[in-house]
């Protein structure tokens, strides 16, 4: 059997890390125990430039992904999709690798070059939006 390279084990214990603890504040909030809320958050990068984070809206996109809403997540911080679902990827085919004890499929770069790229674009896209109002 072919070995998991260190970057696929690397990516493998986040995606089970993500998938966890995504799971975690969805059930949490679904019975009651945990109350997600959109509270207004002051971002020491706003306050300080009037320009959004790159992360601005990442919150929001965890709220109305956990709510079921992958439109308003999507629109609130395309990136929590995006990596939520190339966890969810990451991590059925791993899981399935081992379960068969086949060889593991070697770990590519371009879903993080990719995930880099949504991350900036949404971020770059909202500070336009932000100056031409």
């Amino acid at each position: 059997m072919k070995k998991m390279d260190i970057t696929a084990k690397v990516f493998y214990i986040l995606s089970i890390v993500i998938l966890v603890g995504f799971t975690a504040i969805v059930i949490l909030e679904a019975t009651g125990v945990l109350t997600l809320t959109d509270a207004p958050f002051v971002c020491g990068f706003l306050a300080a430039t009037g320009l959004y984070c790159p992360g601005c809206g990442g919150t929001h996109a965890v709220v109305e992904l956990a709510r079921g809403h992958f439109f308003k997540s999507f629109l609130a911080h395309p990136f929590v999709i995006y990596i939520v679902a190339c966890s969810v990827v990451d991590f059925v085919i791993y899981t399935v690798c081992l379960i068969r004890k086949k060889g593991f499929p070697k770990f590519k770069m371009i879903f993080v070059y990719i995930g880099i790229g949504i991350l900036f674009a949404q971020w770059i896209a909202k500070n336009i939006w932000l100056l031409a109002q």
